[in-house]
């Protein structure tokens, strides 16, 4: 944003992959079109307040997002903090559908609009660390639906271990399959992060707490029926686990207040 969004399929697949740990459709051909004609790239921010100025940064934050808008930005930009783990000082700003060659547009704007010069008069003396990525979502194995009724996200990421990503995408292809043949119809987004190490992250939408529930029927039972037993489900899940490491789970609220209205 400096100058330039639960319910989850992969994190009940990874509590079964390590024995109950705390807990992939393909999108249909007519749906996936719009999708990725949108764009399957995001660009997201990650910053840090100072401290003692939370207050001062979210109005910071309030009017940079008004002049933003009112600048004739490209990007529409949301906002998350989060509600769970070690560290609740920081907020998530991104920006999601765009293809890459939206970046340039974007770059052009906040050149022409002196964006970085507003971001540091707005807001940027209250920021005391930020960190910047892309991410690239797997459109083949994510089942976004889109709602305004989203209040929380889960977000589960992984480090891909060195040469596991062919035995990692073999595992996706089996629970991808399963998970379209039984019409499962928990949404999430599963995206490659751009920047730092080579991270598989999960985003899983949820209208409410409740929603942090199991997923019901498990990835494991619709996986033992697609593959016709339980070990071959087992196996499968043991490939996919046994192509990650270093596990993170946070859950973040949605801040649509923050953004310019």
């Amino acid at each position: 944003m400096k100058a330039r969004r639960c319910r989850s399929a992969l994190v009940a697949l990874l509590a079964l992959v390590f024995v109950l740990l705390p807990g992939v459709a393909a999108i249909a051909a007519d749906k996936a079109a719009p999708e990725a004609a949108a764009g399957n790239i995001a660009d997201r921010w990650v910053l840090w307040p100072k401290p003692g100025e939370a207050k001062a940064f979210e109005a910071g934050v309030r009017e940079h997002a008004a002049w933003r808008k009112k600048a004739g930005e490209p990007f529409t930009w949301v906002m998350y903090q989060p509600i769970a783990g070690s560290d609740l000082t920081y907020y998530v700003i991104r920006s999601d559908n765009h293809a890459w060659k939206d970046f340039d547009a974007e770059e052009a704007w906040s050149t022409k609009a002196k964006a970085e010069e507003a971001y540091q008069q707005q807001l940027g003396m209250h920021v005391a660390r930020e960190e910047h990525y892309y991410e690239e979502t797997d459109i083949a194995h994510s089942h976004w639906i889109d709602s305004t009724d989203y209040k929380y996200v889960g977000v589960t990421s992984w480090r891909l271990k060195p040469g596991a990503r062919g035995d990692l995408m073999a595992a996706l292809e089996k629970i991808q399959k399963a998970i379209t043949d039984a019409k499962w119809p928990y949404p999430y987004r599963l995206a490659w992060l751009i920047g730092g190490d080579d991270r598989l992250r999960v985003v899983m939408p949820m209208k409410s707490f409740a929603e942090m529930a199991d997923p019901d029927p498990s990835v494991r039972a619709l996986l033992a029926k697609s593959l016709g037993s339980e070990d071959a489900a087992g196996a499968t899940l043991k490939q996919f686990g046994g192509a990650l490491e270093d596990t993170q789970y946070t859950v973040f609220a949605y801040r649509p207040d923050l953004a310019a209205q």
